[in-house]
């Protein structure tokens, strides 16, 4: 079980932030099984060769279901790592991503795709965490007590003290 950091903590992102990747596919016609299940099988073996190497630049990750949708948010320490490891020839990504393609241009419709990508810099983010273990951002990037200097969120977001006390 997943250890609750006791208190309000916040991220702080440091150099170029992350990237928070959100992937995820929706099954359109549930029957249509052999369809959708090579593209739902990708993602698991994708994750698995992410996890087993760090330098590849994965922080962290967490599936989330919504009825026919299926959703990973991923978290990445840069977008130059996320787009080396989607182009990687030795990689999971591009032979899944070519079968996908190959089955949506003659296909059905049966599943669809989906993905955005957001980058998270210092300064243009804001998170409050209370009484919470690591989760989303500060799961991949870590947290900090907040202090005064973060109490509000508009002094989480600025990444500084409240800009009206320079006014």
């Amino acid at each position: 079980m997943a250890t609750v950091q006791r208190g309000r903590r916040t991220t702080r992102l440091e150099g170029d932030g992350a990237v928070v990747f959100l992937v995820g596919m929706r099954v359109n016609r549930v029957r249509a099984v052999r369809r959708w299940a090579p593209v739902a099988a990708a993602m698991p073996r994708m994750l698995a060769e992410l996890g087993r190497d760090p330098a590849l630049g994965l922080l962290g990750a967490r599936t989330w279901v919504s009825g026919r949708t299926v959703m990973v948010v991923q978290y990445w320490r840069s977008v130059e790592l996320l787009h080396a490891y989607a182009a990687a020839h030795d990689a999971e990504h591009l032979p899944a991503w070519r079968t996908f393609n190959r089955a949506a241009r003659a296909g059905d419709g049966s599943v669809g795709v989906f993905h955005e990508t957001y980058l998270a810099t210092p300064g243009t983010t804001e998170t409050i965490y209370v009484d919470m273990p690591g989760t989303g951002l500060a799961a991949a990037t870590g947290s900090v007590p907040v202090s005064s200097r973060t109490d509000r969120a508009v002094q989480r977001l600025a990444g500084s003290a409240d800009p009206l006390e320079h006014a």
